[in-house]
């Protein structure tokens, strides 16, 4: 008898806090169904802020990220040399590590962000002409150090 009495009051504890749980599930659902829908071609939300001009001034190791984002998107006009440039430029900054711990420059600039000043640019973002400026000047600053 004692252990049927444990075994329903777990059920119950179990079904108590599924149920609690079902109108914040609910809320969450109500709360993303408002976010706008981007729609393929849809460019209405993207950004018109030129980051391009911020390249000059983030850490050499940030600036080694973004070029990795670049290549990655192909948004570079010669991807072989650009991708010859990024190897090199990757040893002459150190910016990855042969060990387990990466650089947190670098894996900002690898997800097309630039932080400067407190404030974060999304390159992503960006209109695709700006992303492609950004890319260019973050692979002249590679080019140039080099």
């Amino acid at each position: 008898m004692k252990l049927f009495a444990v075994r329903a009051l777990s059920a119950l504890a179990l079904t108590t806090s599924v149920l609690a749980s079902v109108p914040a599930l609910a809320h969450a659902e109500e709360q993303t169904l408002n976010m706008p829908v981007i729609r393929g071609g849809d460019t209405s939300l993207l950004s018109t802020v030129d980051p391009s001009g911020y390249v000059a001034s983030i850490d050499p190791k940030e600036n080694a990220g973004l070029l990795n984002y670049c290549v990655q998107n192909e948004y570079v006009p010669d991807y072989d040399d650009a991708f010859r440039t990024l190897l090199e430029y990757n040893k002459k900054t150190n910016a990855v590590s042969d060990g387990a711990d990466g650089n947190m420059f670098y894996a900002i600039g690898s997800a097309g962000q630039i932080r400067l000043n407190d404030h974060t640019y999304t390159v992503a973002m960006a209109t695709l002409p700006l992303r492609q400026k950004t890319c260019k000047a973050v692979l002249e600053r590679a080019k140039a150090s080099l």
